[in-house]
């Protein structure tokens, strides 16, 4: 016979078991309201279910940040209507965002990839608030070949992988301008860095997301974002995914 206390813990782990397969598969887990039928972004809901699978798998848990996925297709739909501009990710880490924004973008426009692709590099590390040898180790299980296959399987076009230290990597696309960027860089120096570079660079229309907005880890991020934009008169728009992000578009006679 089975005690009140193991039947109890039975039904909780089920109901434990139940929650992580209902934030997987259906569209309630994925985001936190319903879509009406015919609203425009239902299309939408496979990828935020996939990437919930992919990041859980990852993960080793379940994580729950389909509205991350929907607030990108919502942004790249935007900018892919401008007259012209690349896309940029800083921070590519194993590709999951970039295989977001790849196949949504404009026809004839360029990825940037920035990224060590072996973890933050030293020199980003001074904050006296970071867990030193947390940080020195994060990151670094991806490669060049992870990212090909999860973004293109393996197909470059369209693509442009800048590999190393940034700003560093940067050089040569001083004359190029861009319609999207995603920066999920984490730290205050890169985010600073990224931010001077693509600000005065966005057509108008653009799009810039700064992911870890609201991240108790990387409170950092916020910093820089705040900063930077504060100094020009604009205020970030935070975006409601797992741990926020911050959208900026740019618009006519804003200041660079």
């Amino acid at each position: 016979m089975i005690g009140r206390s193991t039947l109890g813990a039975i039904r909780r782990r089920l109901g434990r078991a139940r929650s992580s397969a209902i934030s997987l598969a259906s569209p309630r887990g994925t985001i936190d309201t319903d879509l009406a039928p015919g609203h425009p972004l239902l299309p939408s809901l496979p990828a935020a279910r996939a990437y919930n699978a992919a990041r859980s798998a990852e993960a080793g848990k379940a994580i729950r940040d389909g509205n991350r996925i929907v607030n990108f297709h919502i942004a790249l739909d935007l900018v892919a209507k401008l007259p012209a501009g690349d896309y940029a990710e800083l921070g590519t880490y194993r590709g999951m965002t970039a295989s977001v924004i790849w196949p949504r973008m404009a026809a004839g426009s360029t990825l940037y990839c920035f990224d060590t692709f072996e973890g933050f590099d030293q020199r980003d590390l001074g904050d006296d608030r970071l867990a030193q040898p947390l940080e020195k180790s994060a990151f670094r299980d991806t490669s060049l070949d992870i990212v090909r296959a999860r973004i293109s399987n393996g197909n470059d076009a369209g693509l442009a992988f800048r590999v190393g230290f940034f700003p560093d990597t940067f050089a040569g696309l001083e004359q190029k301008r861009f319609r999207f960027v995603h920066i999920d860089m984490d730290l205050a120096d890169p985010i600073r860095s990224a931010l001077a570079m693509f600000w005065p660079r966005m057509v108008d229309g653009g799009i810039i997301l700064v992911h870890d907005y609201r991240s108790k880890r990387y409170p950092m991020a916020a910093e820089a974002v705040d900063e930077f934009f504060a100094q020009r008169g604009i205020v970030a728009w935070p975006l409601n995914d797992r741990l926020g992000t911050a959208m900026i578009m740019r618009h006519p006679n804003m200041p660079d």
